[in-house]
């Protein structure tokens, strides 16, 4: 804006006739922000800053889309890029949080739920067998790959059923997508995929329970309720459930590892559902993510000696799924995250007296950097900041 002027709106492509004395940014998460340009020798800085931000948000939305058209990229087993910031590096290693892109890390949680008869299945390592999931799936000890992998073909999107928590005293909680429209429920590939054995299913109580096969002494085993895609509702229900029975998923780093491994890996759009395409036709926006968030709010609000984060945790979570930076909401399967040659968005920052500088402190740099996740909290929140997350009522860090 200018006071020769009307406001104008400004895009990547836009021509600026006028230096602008106002510039007001509408971000996504319905914060207004105003930067006035005083006349003490910034108007140049003021035009270039100007037209950067538009630059930046065009790049960002074409990235997105770019990662939504590229379904056929495929990540063969190479290890995600390192980032060169050792702070950062010395925040996420201090934390017991698991981001659930290794082997490692699906082994360490299997074994902390103590879930006997599973175990890691590098099936879809490659993501050859569904590309929505992540690589590795925790399933029957007794299923042998080999038969598993005659099942993927039975569900939507190939998501087949596996387990996502297990209680040690109430059973085994798994999730999976619909059946395939021309799958065959009965046929023995599905039997085997359902805990090995033949067993009989039925809907109850809004889910799918197994009601024959279990014996005295074994413990019952719940589907949530199926959708078509395994990809919304399911995450929602599956987090829920952890969240009620789970006292680590309700300590700060417990409900990250949570999120990274019910929404981030198993496959949830973030971008669709956030609207941060800019092609996406028909629109497929939907608050599921923010649903979550909000029940977690009802259930802090509740019992708030229960949970180790608080509100404040929350609000930037939902307020940094919106931001273009971050690997975590950017796309939409472990597939496209993991890629580590798909295009970057610039790392360097304007800064009015310094120029052009990337984070490492080296000008005029052309370098490019990997998306970092959003639990880099370092990255947009100060110390003083993230010491809010946490709840000083609630109960000890694991």
């Amino acid at each position: 804006a200018s006071s020769f002027s009307k406001p104008k709106v400004l895009t990547a492509t836009s021509t600026l006739k006028f230096i602008p004395e106002e510039l007001a940014v509408f971000c996504r998460d319905f914060r207004l922000l105003h930067f006035y340009f005083p006349e003490n020798g910034l108007a140049l800085q003021a035009f270039r800053v100007a037209n950067a931000i538009a630059q930046a948000r065009e790049a960002a939305v074409w990235l997105g889309d770019a990662a939504e058209e590229h379904e056929g990229w495929s990540c063969p087993g190479e290890d995600p890029p390192e980032e060169e910031e050792e702070d950062e590096d010395e925040e996420e290693s201090s934390s017991t949080m698991l981001l659930f892109e290794s082997l490692r890390d699906w082994e360490k949680e299997l074994e902390r739920l103590g879930a006997a008869g599973w175990r890691v299945s590098a099936v879809n390592e490659r993501f050859d067998m569904a590309p929505s999931l992540p690589q590795y799936l925790w399933v029957p000890s007794g299923l042998l790959d080999h038969d598993l992998k005659r099942t993927f073909a039975h569900f939507q999107e190939r998501r087949v059923p596996r387990l996502c928590w297990h209680h040690p005293g109430w059973g085994d909680l798994l999730r999976a997508a619909s059946f395939h429209p021309s799958s065959e429920p009965g046929s023995e590939d599905v039997r085997k995929a359902l805990l090995c054995g033949p067993a009989r299913w039925g809907h109850q109580d809004g889910g799918w329970k197994r009601t024959e096969g279990a014996g005295k002494g074994t413990s019952p085993h719940h589907l949530a309720a199926p959708e078509p895609s395994d990809r919304d509702l399911n995450c929602l229900l599956a987090s829920l459930v952890q969240l009620l029975g789970d006292p680590h998923a309700r300590s700060l780093p417990g409900f990250q590892s949570l999120v990274q491994r019910e929404w981030v890996a198993a496959g949830h759009p973030f971008p669709r559902r956030l609207g941060l395409l800019c092609q996406d036709s028909p629109r497929e926006e939907a608050p599921v993510f923010l649903l979550f968030l909000d029940c977690t709010w009802q259930l802090l609000w509740q019992f708030p000696a229960d949970f180790g984060f608080t509100e404040a945790f929350l609000v930037a979570l939902h307020d940094s799924s919106f931001s273009p930076y971050f690997s975590t909401f950017r796309f939409s399967c472990q597939r496209q995250r993991g890629h580590s040659n798909m295009p970057r968005l610039p790392s360097q920052t304007y800064r009015p007296l310094g120029g052009w500088q990337d984070p490492g402190g080296h000008r005029g740099s052309s370098r490019t950097g990997a998306f970092p996740p959003v639990w880099a909290w370092g990255r947009r929140y100060s110390q003083q900041q993230q010491e809010q997350f946490r709840n000083p009522v609630g109960p000890p860090a694991p």
